[in-house]
């Protein structure tokens, strides 16, 4: 079993900052510590929401399971971030699944633990309300990508972000690439065919689940002047 600070885990993590300790001691007591394998589900489509969970560390995809085996791909839960509020609110079943992808620590929050916690503070209930609206808007954007971008143009905005989000130009994929592609909205074949045609323009270099990206500069320049039906 890992050993972690329950206490500081929920004194820091944004939802809970700004409430006095004694009640966030309470709320410890509620909480219960999952960890989860790689390849091992959180829960399955069909399950009823009955909690809030927590990332601690590791990596949680949520998907719509399909009968063809291609599942899609809805969003990547990292460190810090939560899931399952929306659900929950609802008292539905979950529409999707979630799978670690990574050995992952989640800390599990019992849906009647987080609902006193709100009725007796409305600024946890302003701060999860604007949690909610910022993962629509993520899904918004989403679609706005799937709809405005091509793939290239949606294959480069990934490559940035990800440079972004761990700080280099060599970066590494979360996953396997049929993930990557099932994410971004296109198939295997695709995102395949749009890597080797960045590669060929020497924009970046390819081994296995590494990729170095030659210029930020390059990259952007490319994907702001490819042709909007490329």
């Amino acid at each position: 079993m890992t050993k972690i600070n329950l206490l500081g885990l929920l004194q820091n993590h944004a939802l809970f900052r700004h409430i006095s300790q004694e009640e966030v001691r309470e709320l410890q007591k509620e909480v219960l510590k999952l960890e989860l394998d790689k390849g091992a589900m959180l829960f399955r489509k069909g399950d009823m929401a009955e909690a809030t969970y927590i990332v601690v560390f590791g990596l949680v995809k949520l998907c719509l399971p399909s009968s063809q085996g291609n599942d899609k791909v809805l969003e990547l839960i990292r460190g810090g971030q939560s899931l399952g509020e929306a659900m929950m609110f609802l008292d539905e079943p979950y529409p999707f699944y979630a799978e670690a992808l990574e050995n992952t620590l989640l800390l599990k929050i019992p849906r009647h633990a987080l609902l006193q916690l709100l009725d007796r503070s409305p600024l946890i209930s302003r701060q999860m309300l604007a949690g909610l609206s910022y993962r629509l808007l993520g899904f918004i954007r989403n679609v706005e990508r799937y709809s405005l971008q091509n793939a290239t143009q949606r294959v480069i905005d990934y490559l940035l972000q990800l440079s972004a989000s761990q700080h280099s130009n060599d970066i590494r994929l979360e996953l396997k690439k049929h993930l990557v592609a099932s994410l971004l909205n296109l198939s295997p074949e695709t995102l395949s065919r749009v890597l080797h045609q960045l590669m060929d323009e020497q924009l970046i270099r390819v081994c296995g689940s590494n990729i170095h990206i030659a210029s930020e500069e390059a990259l952007k320049s490319y994907q702001t002047h490819i042709p909007a039906m490329h």
